[in-house]
């Protein structure tokens, strides 16, 4: 009960990124998050490794795992009649509603944001779309590298570089508009304090994205100049021992301060930029490890990292330190929520949960089902319990 969100109950019907990360942010923040599932299942569920029920899995993947841990589920087909009763029977019974679906997809089920809130006024109804749920675009689909590639992102590394346009290894066209979907649905759950009324909250991902950009205003006023920070010119350079490190900063425009760091002996500077970027990765290579490389630079008010997988991460003191990763099953670790509070309980609540683990225990908690009402709805399709 020390939780930020202790007593309120998040109905999250989306699948896949964006919705599910927002669920299993207010999850940490103690929220009780019912994930609604389709039997078709949560597309994410099959990301390898593990996780395909073919293969034998009878536990949810990593992938899955990180965006859902805390959640518990109900298996429900809102194609059916009954099923689209259910939900919106929960949603009368809920605080926040979470969704994903392309527009007018749940409108025609009856499962709309209007819909709900005739039904329950203080519901806080959180729709996340690829261009917003009106306007000429919003019948297209989007998926996050849409959404990365229509808000600039794709082009503007495709510039700085002076590469062929590509997307990168990431996209997090999904991801930002997920945590965006958090600050908006804990913004209406304060008003709804004051008025005592919900809404529906329209969160577009591409527009998310834009508002990420912080170059996006410089873009739009036409400068094409250089750019402060210019990170992309920071280069990775390898010191004695193999370890590659990321230098802050382009050591080709600041070469004296650099070399002046890691060499103990002056050093001349070449009129080429990309002579002096060669000499600068032979005089890092001489330098013993990362530590020293480290310590030599923060003296001249440079910083450096290390180049580490997130395997190596974690292996760290600092993430020991931190409780970086919390192992939710043998075997499944997942990222810890990024805030700490002296006086709230902020955590993963538990595992991620198999498809329809907790329909029978939901539905008859919430809604006064009996066993043989619900036996009825899973001969029908309506329902499914793992």
């Amino acid at each position: 009960m020390n939780a930020p969100l202790a007593g309120v109950r998040v109905l999250d019907m989306s699948q896949i990124v964006a919705g599910p990360i927002c669920g299993r942010v207010l999850a940490d923040l103690g929220a009780e998050v019912i994930k609604v599932e389709a039997p078709k299942g949560d597309g994410s569920r099959v990301f390898p490794p593990g996780g395909r029920p073919e293969a034998g899995a009878t536990r949810p993947g990593p992938y899955f795992s990180h965006l859902n841990a805390g959640k518990r589920d109900v298996c429900i087909d809102v194609r059916t009649d009954e099923g689209a009763a259910l939900v919106a029977r929960l949603a009368e019974r809920s605080d926040v509603l979470l969704e994903n679906f392309r527009p007018g997809v749940l409108e025609r089920r009856g499962l709309g944001a209007d819909a709900l809130l005739a039904r329950n006024p203080r519901l806080v109804y959180c729709s996340i779309t690829g261009f917003g749920v009106d306007g000429p675009w919003v019948h297209r689909r989007v998926v996050a590298p849409v959404a990365w590639a229509e808000a600039g992102r794709v082009e503007l590394d495709a510039r700085m570089y002076g590469e062929e346009a590509r997307q990168p290894v990431h996209v997090e066209g999904d991801l930002i508009p997920g945590f965006m979907a958090v600050s908006a649905v804990l913004a209406a759950l304060y008003q709804r304090e004051h008025t005592g009324a919900g809404q529906h909250l329209d969160v577009a991902m591409t527009e998310a994205v834009v508002y990420a950009d912080e170059w996006a205003s410089t873009d739009l006023a036409g400068y094409d100049g250089r750019r402060m920070p210019d990170q992309w010119t920071y280069p990775v350079v390898t010191v004695a021992d193999g370890t590659p490190v990321a230098l802050v900063g382009d050591p080709t425009r600041f070469f004296a301060t650099f070399a002046a760091a890691v060499s103990d002996q002056p050093v001349a500077e070449p009129q080429d930029r990309d002579a002096r970027l060669l000499l600068i990765r032979e005089l890092c290579a001489r330098v013993a490890d990362f530590e020293t490389l480290e310590a030599r630079l923060a003296a001249s008010g440079n910083m450096a990292g290390r180049v580490r997988s997130v395997a190596e991460l974690a292996e760290t003191e600092w993430a020991a330190h931190r409780g970086l990763f919390t192992e939710i099953e043998p075997g499944t670790r997942v990222a810890t929520a990024p805030f700490r509070s002296r006086h709230a309980d902020i955590g993963v609540r538990g595992a991620a949960p198999a498809r329809g683990e907790h329909t029978r225990e939901v539905l008859g908690e919430l809604l006064g089902l009996d066993d043989g009402v619900l036996t009825a709805l899973e001969s029908t399709g309506a329902i499914e319990q793992a």
